[in-house]
């Protein structure tokens, strides 16, 4: 008995010491860059004072994660900074192209009531305030506006055909004159099918989309332009590898895909009188460099050979997060979303704290070696936050909820918090 008393206090004292030291981590009283690095104030800019260089055709807009509400509104900034300048008047999320084809639209309508268009979306993550509130500014924004002067929303992912088939069958019926009516009798049984989760004539189909995007992108107009992409978007989901036979072939393949997605939208915008393009997307895609861990080249690394290195990336980290994620393993009526907390112990991002609103910009092209500790710490290999979606308990146990990466090797710049809140849906 006597015994078994010792045993039962041990254990009892070592759940203690294991829950009292994950407290001293949390709240940073053990192993934490407590340290403030001196001089960080002279090295340190507002996102204000972040300036793109002009000649710059891409500029990338990361996040750290997808849910939290600071990375989705730093969308917002980057995209009216740029706008300000008179160079960009388009922004392209990781989003299906189709259903960035149809907010395309309404952000020049008044008829589409937007928060019930991103209740619809494919990705729970855009259906938030903030990109509502993005949306509605690009709309307040078209209102006077001709088409040539007007703000574009694109997508620029190939991960299934459902918004686009449906956005071609609406096109289709009001352009009877290039998609004829058997073509159009295909795509609703296309339609039929999908909704019954059966994809034989979609997979069959590779040819038909090849012709339909050859056709449209041959045309004068913007709009057929544009939805040649969509079709696009539709070989290239027909002809990727399987995610499940083979996840790192996919994930090159998708990456590769849209970085030539986002360079034919790019050319778009050329012949509207634009030299600029925004693409925002996580961290993992449009950081430079490869992804160590998926194996797959990074989109941006895609996008620098697309546009000859033309391509300023800005990332976002955080030190504190309570992120809002989807539960690994959950779909259709049992999906379901949770808040999350981590910590990237990044001693860069653990500065935040002594700025406004727990934000500072570094721009590592403006760095040199006579800045010190700041520039070894960018120059160095060190934990970064990269928090994805699909979240299970070995993110804590393998730690894959933080990348080691030498952060000026993958980005030009960028916005530390120190503290970030999770994003709510508001329809899930």
């Amino acid at each position: 008995m006597k015994r078994f008393k010792i045993i039962f206090i041990s254990c009892v004292a070592l759940v203690v010491l294991y829950l009292g030291l994950m407290l001293a981590f949390k709240f940073k009283l053990i192993a934490s860059p407590a340290r403030k690095l001196d001089g960080i104030e002279d090295k340190a800019i507002t996102f204000e004072e972040l300036t793109i260089p002009e000649d710059v055709k891409v500029v990338g807009i990361g996040e750290a994660t997808h849910g939290n509400c600071e990375f989705q509104t730093a969308k917002l900034e980057m995209l009216k900074k740029q706008v300000e300048t008179g160079k960009c008047h388009s922004i392209a999320f990781e989003m299906s192209t189709g259903e960035a084809a149809e907010i395309n639209d309404a952000i020049h309508s008044d008829d589409v009531d937007l928060r019930e268009l991103m209740s619809r979306s494919n990705y729970p993550i855009y259906d938030t305030e903030q990109l509502v509130e993005l949306l509605t500014w690009m709309r307040d924004y078209n209102r006077d506006k001709t088409y040539e002067e007007s703000l574009m929303f694109y997508g620029v992912d190939m991960q299934g055909p459902y918004r686009e088939i449906e956005y071609l069958i609406g096109f289709a019926e009001q352009h009877s004159d290039i998609i004829d009516e058997s073509e159009l009798e295909l795509l609703r049984q296309m339609k039929t099918e999908l909704d019954s989760d059966v994809y034989d004539t979609v997979e069959s189909s590779k040819e038909f989309f090849e012709s339909l995007r050859d056709r449209l992108s041959s045309e004068d107009t913007f709009e057929c332009k544009n939805v040649s992409i969509i079709a696009e978007s539709i070989v290239q989901w027909i002809a990727a590898p399987s995610f499940q036979e083979d996840s790192v072939a996919y994930g090159e393949h998708r990456d590769s895909s849209m970085a030539k997605n986002l360079k034919k939208e790019y050319e778009l915008e050329v012949e509207r009188g634009y030299s600029q393009i925004i693409i925002t997307a996580h961290n993992g895609h449009v950081m430079k460099g490869d992804n160590k861990g998926y194996g797959e080249v990074a989109m941006g690394e895609h996008i620098m050979d697309e546009f000859h290195g033309s391509y300023f990336c800005v990332g976002t980290e955080f030190y504190n997060a309570t992120v809002n994620i989807h539960t690994a393993g959950t779909f259709d009526e049992e999906y379901e979303r949770a808040d999350h907390d981590f910590c990237s112990d990044d001693r860069l991002a653990f500065q935040a704290q002594f700025f406004d609103g727990g934000r500072y910009v570094l721009d590592f092209t403006k760095l040199t070696k006579e800045d010190g500790k700041v520039y070894d710490l960018v120059h160095s290999p060190g934990m970064m936050g990269m928090v994805g979606e699909g979240h299970s308990d070995q993110v804590y146990i393998y730690k894959s909820y933080r990348q080691n990466l030498v952060q000026a090797d993958r980005f030009d710049a960028v916005i530390y918090y120190y503290d970030v809140t999770p994003i709510r849906c508001l329809d899930y």
